[in-house]
C-alpha cells in the first residue's frame, strides 16, 4: 500500500491535471445533464416573448421576457452569407438589457445563454427570429474542468524531449504546416469567404491543433508499421515513435477540447454526439489507450505498434469515411 501511495504522489503535474482535469470534465457534464435545458423561442418584432418550446414539443415559461427589434443579414461580394445578427431586449421586472446577438456570439442573462438559431426567411424584412435559450447551472464547472484537462495536456508537450528528437520534430512542423493547406487552401488562396458559422476565432486553432495531431500520428502510424516488419528494433526508431505518439495524441485532445468549446460558443452544447465528433472521440481514446499501454508494457513494441495503426484506422474513419454515412451530410462539420 505504501508502494502504491508513493507511486502516486510521485506523478508530475501533467499527470493530475490530465486525470483529474479529464473526470472533472466526464462528471460535470453527467451531473449537468439532470438540469440541462435547451429551449426554442419564436420571438416576433414588438412583441416580448416568455414561452419556450423544448426539443419533446414541451413548453416552459421563461422568468425573463425576449422583445425582438430588428434584424440584419450581411453578405460578401459573391453573395456568399457573412454574418447575421438580431437587435434584442431582455426584459425582467424594471431590468431591460439590449444585446446584439450574432452567430458564435450569444447573450447571457439570469444564468441562461441566449443564440441566434435561424429568423424567418420568407420575408427581406424578417418577422420573427427563433433564438435558442440553453439553461446550465454547471457551465462554470465544465470550462474550469476542461482548462484544467487543457494544462495537463500542453504540460505533456512541454516535457518531450524536442532535442533528442529534433529531425522528428522538423519533420512534423513541416508535414503539419502541409496538411494545415488542406482545410485552409480555400480561404488562403481561393479568396473564398468565410460563412457565418466559421467566423470565429476558434476556427484556426481547432483546426491547425488537429492538423499537427494528424501529422504526427501519420508518421508514427508510419513507424509502427515498418517496426512489424522488421525484427531489429532501433533505438531511434523506438524513441521516435514514442516521441510522436505522445505529441499527437496530446495534440489531438487539445484541438477535441478546442473544438468543444467553439460548440458551446456557436451552439449552446460543449458535446453534440454527431458522427464526427463520436468517431473522432473514439479515435483519441483508442490513441490514450495506446499510450497507456506504451507505459505499462515498454517491451512489447509489436503489439504496441499494431494498437496505434488500429487507432489511426480510426482517425482515418473519423476523417475521411465520415463522410460515407448520410447522417454526416448536414450536420455541424458538413463544411
Amino acid at each position: 500500500m505504501k508502494k502504491i501511495t508513493t507511486l502516486i504522489l510521485r506523478k508530475s503535474v501533467a499527470f493530475w491535471f490530465t486525470h483529474v482535469g479529464l473526470f472533472l470534465t466526464l462528471l460535470f457534464a453527467g451531473l449537468g445533464s439532470f438540469e440541462h435545458q435547451r429551449l426554442n423561442v419564436r420571438a416576433f418584432t414588438g412583441l416580448p416573448e416568455h414561452i419556450a418550446i423544448s426539443d419533446n414539443q414541451e413548453f416552459y415559461h421563461l422568468p425573463f421576457r425576449i422583445l425582438f427589434k430588428n434584424f440584419e443579414a450581411k453578405s460578401h461580394a459573391n453573395g456568399q452569407p457573412k454574418s447575421y445578427s438580431a437587435d434584442i431586449v431582455l426584459i425582467y421586472n424594471e431590468t431591460h438589457q439590449r444585446t446584439l446577438i450574432r452567430v458564435n456570439h450569444p447573450a447571457r442573462f439570469m444564468g441562461y445563454d441566449i443564440y441566434l438559431s435561424s429568423y424567418d426567411r420568407r420575408n427581406p424584412n424578417p418577422e420573427y427570429v427563433i433564438l435558442l435559450v440553453v439553461y446550465d447551472p454547471w457551465v462554470y464547472a465544465k470550462y474550469v474542468a476542461i482548462i484544467m484537462l487543457l494544462v495537463g495536456l500542453f504540460l505533456y508537450i512541454w516535457r518531450l524531449r524536442f532535442a533528442e528528437n529534433s529531425t522528428i520534430a522538423w519533420i512534423v512542423l513541416v508535414a503539419g504546416v502541409g496538411f494545415c493547406l488542406i482545410p485552409f487552401w480555400g480561404y488562403l488562396f481561393e479568396g473564398k469567404k468565410l460563412i457565418p458559422a466559421l467566423r470565429s476565432w476558434w476556427f484556426v486553432p481547432h483546426i491547425a491543433v488537429y492538423m499537427f495531431a494528424y501529422a504526427a500520428l501519420s508518421i508514427a502510424c508510419l513507424l509502427s508499421i515498418y517496426r512489424l516488419f522488421t525484427q531489429k528494433q532501433k533505438q531511434f526508431i523506438q524513441s521516435a515513435t514514442d516521441f510522436l505518439l505522445i505529441f499527437g495524441t496530446m495534440s489531438m485532445g487539445i484541438g477535441l477540447l478546442f473544438g468543444s468549446l467553439w460548440a458551446k460558443e456557436a451552439w449552446g452544447g460543449f458535446w453534440a454526439f454527431s458522427l464526427k465528433e463520436n468517431l473522432a472521440a473514439i479515435a483519441w481514446i483508442a490513441f490514450l489507450g495506446a499510450l497507456h499501454f506504451r507505459y505499462f508494457y515498454k517491451d512489447r513494441h509489436k503489439t504496441l505498434a499494431v494498437l496505434i495503426v488500429v487507432a489511426y484506422l480510426l482517425l482515418q474513419l473519423c476523417w475521411f469515411g465520415v463522410g460515407l454515412f448520410p447522417e454526416s451530410w448536414q450536420g455541424l462539420h458538413q463544411y
